[in-house]
């Protein structure tokens, strides 16, 4: 892999700053009574507790005071967390849209038609849509990232990876609760309340927030600032135990978030784009180095300035349920149910072309429904054998709407797409020892099988034509057997290595962005992914450091892939829509490492390589009649190198507990766009955050930071209708580019008192 030379004085470079920024910190530490160690994480990555270094998987997990220290202020913010994983959000069409890649393997559609390939579960309940999955992180136990196919035990096409969330469990026979209020840049005034009561069997947990952010992220001198939004939250957890071999859980929790959405900044840089003509007829610049932005003559280039005047909206506002029963049949078997129901609503309204002239504003809105039901079945009678079985099934339904503004001011069409699925399975999982319980032998399989269905149209009021539809669409049902196969060997208490070979399923569907009825019907098929992966994890020097390594294999079969064709009676001429085109693999290694250099003195971090490529990828992409070879291309949001690092210190002050913590996070160069058209590259960036925290009795006070160095580069980028590329030719044109920014340098203050 010879990206590792061309960066290894870059990463060199930054490991040693960070631990000369830790190193100088104190001068003559005192730590609190007691040696420290590092902490033992507890993980359900194989839907059973199991310490993380036991467990035959790629995970890595956020648990205890790295939650509360790193002030994780959404779920983009784990990314630093995990090797070879980037988490952007995407509200570019749709409310709190999540880019999320793990291994190369990514996602980042705006349409709940589609399934993402990076599945979000929050309390054993996957989140099977893109909408919402970037959200604040509140009430928070435990994070595991599980990087690589999960679908033999977590099913529902995780085909990339899952991001596992826990939230806090009620806690019987205690009282006891938080306050939590913050107050940053920005106009941030945020407030938590927790409280918790709890009897002999039962439990309540009752839990609110208040999160605003009264000022936006870019400065808008038309229409005022965008970014700016406001979050209520409530929920209630309900635990009883109804006897010592059976456990009741129910919880309800309430989101509504508005505001204003993101700005999307126009980054067309010359006549090649066909805004540009649009832009500067309307007395704007387009020139300059590709991914400069759109602006008045006369100014410079500046991606926190938007010149948008349509400011729109944005919201979500979401109900969610979830119930469990754990009960013991036995003294070797339990039975689980977890039952879960989500609805939504959301509204994403914008300015496309980012400046004062009317060319392309957008609303859409919409809803979305999910029920889902698991029941399984474990054994663990304290032999040799453990497995566990069970039976899963999620019926889902959405619609989107849109109307659109071009070139005047009458909003039209009204666009209508109507979408479902059903999924059902069973699996079966189980682990087998031998040698002294040393060699372990793990297998697993699921059959899943899915149905999709779309109805769309396309109308226009003012002729009374449907241009689309009505209820253009279709329906299909795929299924497939996936599978897990494995061994691991105990060295001794702390040493264990791996390996293990899975696959991955992403059932097919329809393209809600097609234009012509044959496109519509025709749909796409599944698409799968075989990995192979081996691994070890250590503990050393009497446990004060952990070291885990992985390295993978991936082979990824009928990708899903988005392509423009021929379409003569559109007004573009061409059309999106989703077939199963191209083969990739990918080859990668993963370091993750937990160092107490003293009693005081914590430093971990973890370092991603990854080799993705297409090895067949014949199409038109471009809408043009022409198939070629476009296997030179980039995989998109898969960079070569991922690293991040991170200090934490403490030492005793004035009877409480000091603790600082900084960190940076390294993202190299990645593709955003599957052409990678000129100028739509996401730059490599690094992002340093810091805390410091004082605790004494129940007071918790802290100071933070993030993005501190105020970094600029781009979390989406966007080309519409591009060019194919031509010998010679440096920008070989588009309708328009455009991009959203990173959060800039935030500071904050906390303050909590827990009881």
């Amino acid at each position: 892999m010879s990206f590792i030379d061309n960066d290894r004085r870059l990463i060199c470079k930054s490991l040693g700053i960070i631990v000369m920024a830790g190193g100088t910190s104190i001068a003559t530490p005192v730590h609190a009574e007691g040696a420290r160690t590092i902490e033992e994480v507890l993980v359900t990555a194989r839907k059973r507790e199991e310490s993380i270094q036991d467990v035959p998987v790629a995970v890595s997990a956020i648990a205890g005071d790295d939650v509360k220290n790193a002030f994780t202020l959404d779920t983009t913010s784990l990314a630093q967390f995990a090797p070879n994983v980037v988490m952007d959000t995407v509200e570019a069409g749709t409310p709190a849209g999540g880019g999320f890649s793990i291994r190369g393997i990514s996602y980042q559609d705006v349409e709940k038609a589609f399934d993402p390939t990076v599945l979000v579960a929050v309390d054993g309940v996957p989140l099977a849509t893109g909408t919402g999955q970037v959200f604040d992180l509140l009430d928070i136990e435990r994070i595991e990232v599980l990087r690589g196919p999960q679908g033999t035990l977590f099913g529902k096409n995780v085909v990339g990876g899952l991001i596992n969330i826990h939230r806090q469990k009620p806690r019987t026979d205690e009282v006891s609760g938080k306050v939590r209020a913050r107050a940053g840049t920005y106009g941030k005034q945020d407030l938590e309340l927790l409280y918790n009561y709890g009897e002999d069997n039962w439990a309540v947990k009752l839990t609110g927030a208040s999160l605003n952010q009264s000022k936006g992220y870019t400065k808008n001198s038309v229409s005022g600032d965008m970014g700016k939004k406001d979050t209520t939250r409530a929920g209630v957890h309900w635990l009883f135990d109804a006897s010592e071999a059976v456990t009741l859980q129910a919880q309800y929790n309430y989101t509504n978030m508005e505001g204003i959405a993101a700005a999307t900044i126009a980054t067309s840089t010359d006549n090649a784009d066909v805004f540009c003509g649009l832009y500067q007829a309307n007395g704007f610049e387009c020139g300059g180095q590709f991914g400069d932005t759109v602006r008045p003559v006369g100014e410079g280039s500046d991606r926190r300035r938007s010149y948008a005047d349509y400011r729109g909206g944005v919201g979500l506002e979401t109900h969610q349920a979830i119930w469990q029963l754990d009960a013991d049949l036995n003294d070797s078997l339990t039975l689980t149910y977890v039952g879960g129901w989500l609805t939504s609503d959301d509204e994403y309204k914008v300015d496309f072309d980012g400046t004062s002239a009317t060319l392309y504003h957008v609303n859409r809105f919409g809803d979305y429904n999910q029920v889902s039901h698991e029941i399984r079945i474990s054994r663990d009678a304290g032999d040799n054998l453990l497995w566990q079985a069970g039976v899963f099934s999620a019926n889902s339904d959405a619609t989107s709407n849109q109307i659109s503004q071009v070139f005047s001011t009458a909003w039209t069409p009204f666009e209508t797409t109507e979408t479902s699925s059903e999924s059902h399975s069973v699996f079966f999982e189980g682990d087998y020892s031998m040698l002294d319980s040393k060699l372990t032998l793990t297998a697993g399989t699921r059959y899943i099988t899915e149905t999709k269905r779309m109805d769309r149209d396309v109308f226009d009021p003012d002729t009374g034509v449907f241009s689309v539809g009505p209820n253009a669409g279709g329906e299909r049902t795929d299924n497939d057997w996936i599978y897990r196969l494995g061994a691991r060997y105990q060295f001794n208490d702390d040493l264990m290595a791996y390996v293990t070979s899975a696959t991955g399923f992403r059932s097919g569907g329809f393209s809600p962005r097609a234009s012509t009825q044959a496109s519509l019907s025709e749909g796409f098929g599944p698409e799968t992914l075989t990995n192979w992966e081996a691994g070890v994890k250590s503990k050393l020097f009497e446990g004060k450091l952990k070291l885990n390594a992985t390295i993978f294999h991936m082979i990824y079969e009928d990708m899903q892939t988005e392509v423009s064709l021929p379409a003569p009676n559109v007004a573009t001429g061409n059309e999106l829509a989703i077939r199963n085109i191209g083969e990739a693999e990918f080859d990668g290694a993963e370091l993750e490492f937990d160092l107490l250099l003293t009693d005081w003195w914590r430093f971990s971090g973890n370092i991603g390589l990854l080799d993705a490529k297409y090895t067949d990828f014949v199409a038109d992409i471009y809408g043009d009649g022409i198939i070629a070879d476009e296997s030179d291309l980039n995989l998109r949001r898969a960079p070569e190198i991922t690293y991040s690092v991170q200090n934490v210190l403490d030492w005793s002050v004035s009877g409480g507990l000091m603790s600082w913590r900084v960190s940076y996070s390294w993202r190299d160069d990645y593709e955003s766009t599957l052409t990678n058209h000129p100028g739509t590259q996401i730059e490599a960036f690094g992002l340093v955050d810091s805390s410091l925290t004082f605790e004494r009795d129940e007071w918790r006070v802290s100071l933070f930071g993030r993005n501190l160095t105020d970094e600029e580069s781009y979390s989406h980028d966007y080309v519409v209708t591009p060019n194919r590329p031509q010998p010679g030719v440096t920008n070989p044109g588009s309708l328009w580019k455009f991009a959203t920014v990173r959060s800039p340098r935030e500071f904050g203050v906390e303050v909590a008192y827990s009881f």
